[in-house]
């Protein structure tokens, strides 16, 4: 397998930073949905909880795309 292009890098970061916006505002759509109850709360608690997992998932990988991308970029003589 070869290594990605700087660029493929970096376009991979802007996709995942477009899914963590999405994952973020689906959420907000689907508590703004909710009756306001009792189990209401307990579902937007739920979401809450599910989004801030999913969207440090995704905020992880970026964070090892970025660091990948700076070493690549030493490994190259490009300038940052």
């Amino acid at each position: 397998m070869r290594t990605p292009t700087l660029n493929e890098i970096r376009i991979a970061v802007n996709v995942l930073k477009a899914l963590s916006e999405r994952i973020h505002t689906d959420a907000a759509e689907r508590v703004m949905r909710l009756a306001e109850s009792t189990f209401g709360d307990r579902h937007a608690a739920s979401i809450e909880s599910q989004t801030l997992e999913r969207s440090g998932r995704v905020e992880d990988v970026i964070a090892q795309l970025n660091d990948w991308n700076a070493t690549l970029r030493q490994t190259r003589g490009v300038r940052v």
